[in-house]
């Protein structure tokens, strides 16, 4: 008998492990960053770009895989990892370095970090010279803000 009580504490042991391995994956989960519309950034609110509009935007600036896509203020990293799908190199530039880590992830997620790239940083200082396209999403204020700073 005491071979058979030994087994069944071992076996209630290993549920319990197995419970509590699934509560903390559950727990580490959810602490993972997720952004919120209308969510306050440098500038501006956070809203997430539609992917119909991401994809029209690109299509407009008849993205090809031989351009250099920088989007200005780039969120979750919709519009990069899109260029990127569609073979251009792109490079997201965002303030909120919560979110940098977020397009990270989803960059990621999309197999397409070989072409996005993510940057912490702050479009009024950053160098975008060398790109080809360049797509932003934002409010007017900061547009105009943008254009009056950059001389565009």
């Amino acid at each position: 008998m005491i071979p058979s009580r030994f087994v069944r504490q071992l076996l209630v042991m290993l549920c319990l492990s197995l419970i509590a391995s699934g509560v903390f994956a559950q727990v580490a989960i959810s602490t993972e960053y997720q952004p919120e519309v209308g969510q306050q950034g440098k500038d501006v609110v956070w809203v997430p770009t539609c992917q119909a509009l991401a994809d029209k935007m690109l299509d407009m600036a008849k993205v090809t895989p031989q351009d250099y896509v920088i989007d200005l203020g780039s969120g979750d990293g919709r519009l990069v990892i899109t260029a990127a799908k569609r073979g251009a190199r792109a490079l997201g530039i965002e303030y909120n370095p919560d979110m940098v880590e977020l397009s990270k992830r989803n960059a990621a997620k999309e197999g397409v970090t070989d072409k996005a790239q993510f940057i912490h940083g702050d479009i009024f200082e950053s160098d975008f010279s060398q790109a080809t396209v360049i797509t932003m999403f934002l409010l007017d204020t900061i547009t105009s803000s943008f254009a009056r700073r950059s001389s565009i």
